[in-house]
């Protein structure tokens, strides 16, 4: 049995709704327990964060709700914690069909939208094989006694996370966030509606490849990510084999970096964080500044580490050299 297989959500029921005949209910159920509000607090204030998520409660049960295209079509995906007890939790995930349908989701369209948020919210990852691999050093055991077992959440999909981590590298967050909706606005991959509300999708690699940069330009974008955002379909539509997320997703860490470093304006910090929070791997350390401070305090070593002093003192935390970077990142900025 292969690690995802023995820790991806059991499937307990689907059922359609009798009086609302446009959705599709699958209650799933995850060993061990967990908090689900708390990742969807931690989706909420993180860069995982995407503007077609919504967030919302009913009574003390919180959920995210969104539009996703499976198949080919457009449904509302709802996730919400249904239950929980010391051994377990579940979760409802349900999918809306739009307006315009005339069937509700098939049971490989609801399959589908289920492992989309077993990788969003990495469920299907063993936490006390985290724990046993970042208890190797007082570094690790420090991470655990005090984030150990958050789990961490990702962005939607490794192309969503690589045009938003693009368009938002080095400028401000409000700016980012008014380029990524003049985006979504301007390009989006068509629209759906769910209950006479219109919602948007992101622009698909063969709709951001059709790019005018003078658009981007008038927009407020820089012309150097004008020039990019285009070519970057462009090459992904080229070699399509190369730039396979599954694929990628199945790569060692190193080499599925190394892949995403090709793409025009994607740097080493790019591709490590989009191939960590985008595809998501779940053994990667990002090489910048401040995690290289944060692990030289921490190994009482100089403060401007090297990459390969980097990668030599996270190197005992694979696996799972993902969660320990993320806990770090945790660390840094509480601290």
């Amino acid at each position: 049995m292969t690690e995802i297989a023995k820790f991806a959500p059991q499937v307990l029921e689907i059922t359609r709704q009798p009086k609302d005949e446009a959705s599709v209910t699958a209650r799933l159920r995850l060993t061990p327990a967990f908090d689900f509000g708390q990742q969807l607090d931690s989706l909420r204030n993180s860069g995982a964060r995407d503007l077609l998520d919504e967030f919302g409660g009913e009574g003390d049960r919180e959920w995210l709700q969104r539009p996703l295209r499976l198949e080919g079509r457009a449904f509302l995906l709802r996730l919400s914690q249904a239950s929980q007890d010391e051994h377990s939790s579940d979760i409802t995930l349900s999918l809306r069909a739009s307006d315009e349908a005339d069937d509700p989701a098939s049971e490989n369209q609801m399959r589908e939208a289920i492992t989309w948020a077993t990788r969003r919210f990495w469920w299907e990852l063993d936490f006390d094989g985290v724990r046993e691999a970042l208890s190797v050093d007082e570094y690790g055991e420090d991470l655990l006694a005090h984030y150990w077992p958050l789990r961490p959440t990702n962005m939607a999909s490794p192309w969503e996370g690589l045009l938003k981590t693009v368009i938002s590298v080095q400028i401000y967050p409000g700016l980012a966030t008014r380029l990524q909706q003049g985006l979504l606005d301007f390009y989006n991959g068509g629209t759906a509606s769910f209950e006479g509300r219109q919602y948007k999708f992101w622009p698909s690699v063969e709709r951001l490849a059709e790019i005018v940069p003078d658009d981007l330009l008038g927009m407020k974008f820089s012309r150097q990510k004008a020039r990019y955002l285009p070519a970057i379909a462009d090459m992904v539509l080229q070699e399509p084999q190369k730039f396979d997320w599954e694929r990628l997703r199945a790569l060692p860490g190193r080499e599925a970096v190394a892949v995403l470093d090709e793409l025009p304006g994607v740097g080493p910090w790019i591709a490590q964080y989009v191939a960590m929070r985008g595809l998501p791997h779940q053994d990667i350390f990002i090489d910048e500044g401040g995690l290289r401070k944060a692990l030289a305090a921490a190994f009482d070593r100089r403060a401007d580490l090297s990459g390969d002093d980097l990668a030599r003192l996270t190197a005992p935390y694979a696996p799972y050299r993902s969660i320990a970077c993320y806990y770090s990142y945790m660390k840094m900025y509480s601290a």
